[in-house]
C-alpha cells in the first residue's frame, strides 16, 4: 500500500517549458492527499532557492527534502542538516579556485553564496530560482550542507571525483553537486520514510534523471518522466507516456491504480474545429472522428461546434459533419446558429471606430465579418489571401469596411502595433493567435458562448466536455466540466485542460471519449 510519494522538482513537478506546475500534476496531488497519502520534495535545490517556489504546489506539500538529501523540513519546519565536512570543502574550493571552476555552496543557515564566472550562473536556472537571495564570496571556514560546481572541463570532473573517493556527487554532464557520504536522493528518501513511519516499499517515487535514479531504484514504486536520462529511466517500474505538460504523471499514477480516474457524466459535448473536428494534412474529417460523434448522439448527448470561422468560412466543412451539430457557434459566439433561430452579437459601435481608425493609420491586414454571414478583407495581401486558401478553401472578397455593424475582426498586426490595438479594444473579447489576433463583442469568448448555448439546453457547466487545440479554445478548457485538449494542441490550450488526448492524425478525439467512458470502442 502507498503511503508517500516523493518528486523531484524540476522538469518531473514543475516544467521549464510551461513555467508553471502543469494543471493534471496539481489534480493528481490533490488526489492523492484525498487519500491520505504524504507529498513530499527531493531536490538539488536548497532553501534560498525556494523562493521562486510555485505557492499552489508549496501548499500541496508536506515535507522538503533539499539540497539532494541534506536538508529537511516538515512544513516549513527545519529538521535536520548534513554538513559536508569543513576540511574537505576547503579541499574542493582550493581546486576550483585553481581551476577558475564557478561554483555556489549553502550554509548550515540556508544561505547561498556564489563565486566565480557570473554569466556561467546566469545561463542556468539558479539565480532566478532565488529571485536575487544570493551573496556572492568564496568559502571560507563555513559548516556547509552542500556544494555546487558549474560547466568544469572532463578532465577537471575526473579531478573532482578524486578529491574525496566517498563523498556523494551528483553529476548533471559537466556540472556536480557534492554532499557528504552516504548523503544523495536515497537517503533523502529514507528521510521522508523517517519523517512520517513508513518503509520505503510504501513510497512512490518520480523523477527525470542526474541524480535522481538511487531514489527511484530504492522506492517501492519508481516513475521516470517521458523525458527521462536513459539511465533514470532504467532504474524505474514505470515510464510516463506522455510529457508531464500533457499530464504524463496524472495517468502513471491512474495506471498504476495509486489513484482513480476521474468520472463526469456529460450531456453536451463542444467541439473546436479546425485541428480538433478537421483535419488539415488531408482537409477532411476522420471516419473515426465520425464515429465517434455518432456514437454520443445514439447516447442522446447535444453536440456543438465551436469555430471562430465565419458561416462564409464553412465552406469546406462536410455537410455530413454540420448535419450531426444540434447547434453551431460562429465567430467564437457572435453568431449561433440553433435549429430553429441564430442570435447575433456586434461588437460596439464606438470602439469599432477606432479600431478600423487604428489599421488604417497603421496599413494593417484584417477580416471583418458581418450579420450576414459574409466576411471581407480590406485589401490584397497575396501571404493573407494564400492563408484563408489554405485553411479555407476560400478567400474572402476584397472590400473596405464601410460603416457596417460587425460581429468580429480576424487581424494581423506586428508586437508593436498590437499592443496599441489591445489597448484600443480593451472592451472587447480579444484573443491572440499564432499568426493572428482577433476581436470579438465583449462576453462573447468560446467559453462564455460554450456555457450560454449549455443554458440554452438546461445543461449546467459541470456537464459539459469541451475539445479544442488552439489558444482561443483555453476559455472553453477552463470553463468546461471537462477540458480535453488534442495532442497536436498549442501549448497554452494544452496547459488549460484537465487531459491531453492525442493528435488528432492519431484518433486523438475518439480515443479520448472512449478513455472516459463516454463511448464504447
Amino acid at each position: 500500500m502507498i503511503k508517500g510519494a516523493l518528486f523531484d522538482i524540476d522538469d518531473t513537478l514543475f516544467s521549464h517549458d510551461i513555467k508553471a506546475v502543469p494543471k493534471a500534476t496539481l489534480r493528481m496531488l490533490d488526489k492523492l492527499r484525498e487519500k491520505g497519502i504524504k507529498i513530499g520534495i527531493c531536490t538539488s535545490r536548497i532553501v534560498a532557492e525556494m523562493a521562486a517556489f510555485p505557492e499552489e504546489l508549496d501548499r500541496r506539500i508536506d515535507c522538503k527534502i533539499m539540497g539532494t538529501g541534506s536538508v529537511t523540513y516538515v512544513k516549513d519546519r527545519y529538521l535536520k542538516t548534513y554538513a559536508l565536512p569543513m576540511e574537505d570543502a576547503k579541499k574542493y574550493t582550493d581546486y576550483f579556485h585553481a581551476h577558475n571552476i564557478s561554483y555556489h555552496y549553502t550554509d548550515i543557515n540556508g544561505d547561498l553564496y556564489y563565486w566565480g564566472d557570473l554569466d556561467k550562473v546566469n545561463n542556468g536556472r539558479w539565480l532566478r530560482f532565488a529571485e536575487g537571495n544570493v551573496k556572492f564570496k568564496p568559502y571560507e571556514d563555513e559548516e556547509i550542507s552542500n556544494l555546487f560546481y558549474y560547466d568544469a572541463s572532463d578532465e577537471d570532473v575526473i579531478n573532482i571525483d578524486k578529491i574525496d573517493p566517498e563523498a556523494m556527487i551528483s553529476k548533471w554532464g559537466n556540472y556536480g553537486n557534492i554532499n557528504t557520504p552516504l548523503v544523495d536522493k536515497s537517503f533523502g528518501l529514507m528521510k521522508f520514510c523517517q519523517m512520517f513511519s513508513f518503509t520505503t516499499d510504501e513510497v512512490v517515487a518520480a523523477g527525470d534523471g542526474g541524480n535522481d535514479d538511487v531514489m527511484l531504484e530504492m522506492a517501492g514504486i519508481g516513475i521516470a518522466v517521458d523525458d527521462a536520462k536513459d539511465n533514470t529511466k532504467a532504474k524505474a517500474d514505470y515510464i510516463c507516456k506522455k510529457s508531464i505538460e500533457n499530464g504524463g504523471l496524472y495517468d502513471a499514477f491512474v495506471d498504476l491504480g495509486i489513484i482513480e480516474e476521474d468520472h463526469y457524466d456529460m450531456d453536451m459535448f463542444v467541439f473546436d474545429n479546425d485541428g480538433t473536428l478537421f483535419d488539415h494534412s488531408f482537409k477532411g474529417v476522420s471516419e473515426s472522428t465520425y464515429e465517434g460523434l455518432r456514437k454520443l448522439k445514439e447516447k442522446g448527448k447535444i453536440l456543438c461546434m465551436n469555430t471562430s470561422r465565419s458561416y462564409e468560412e464553412m465552406k469546406n466543412i462536410p455537410q455530413r459533419l454540420i448535419d450531426m451539430m444540434d447547434v453551431i457557434i460562429l465567430l467564437d459566439g457572435a453568431y449561433i446558429i440553433y435549429k430553429d433561430k441564430k442570435e447575433v452579437s456586434y461588437i460596439d459601435d464606438e470602439d469599432l471606430k477606432k479600431i478600423i481608425e487604428c489599421f488604417k493609420e497603421n496599413d494593417i491586414a484584417y477580416r471583418y465579418a458581418l450579420d450576414s454571414g459574409k466576411g471581407y478583407i480590406n485589401k490584397h495581401d497575396e501571404e493573407k489571401e494564400g492563408l484563408f486558401r489554405k485553411l479555407y478553401d476560400f478567400v474572402p472578397p476584397v472590400k473596405e469596411y464601410e460603416g457596417e455593424r460587425v460581429c468580429q475582426i480576424i487581424y494581423y498586426a506586428a508586437d508593436e502595433i498590437l499592443d496599441k490595438v489591445l489597448e484600443i479594444a480593451k472592451n472587447e473579447e480579444n484573443f491572440i493567435l499564432f499568426n493572428a489576433a482577433e476581436i470579438s463583442p465583449s462576453g462573447k469568448t468560446k467559453g462564455l458562448s460554450m456555457i450560454e448555448v449549455g443554458r440554452h439546453f438546461g445543461i449546467a457547466r459541470e456537464h459539459i466536455c469541451a475539445f479544442g487545440d488552439s489558444n482561443n479554445d483555453t476559455d472553453m478548457m477552463k470553463k468546461a466540466g471537462l477540458g480535453i485538449a488534442m495532442g497536436n494542441g498549442s501549448l497554452e490550450c494544452r496547459i488549460a485542460a484537465d487531459y491531453v488526448a492525442d493528435d488528432i492524425t492519431e484518433d486523438g478525439l475518439y480515443k479520448a471519449l472512449v478513455h472516459f467512458g463516454f463511448i464504447e470502442d
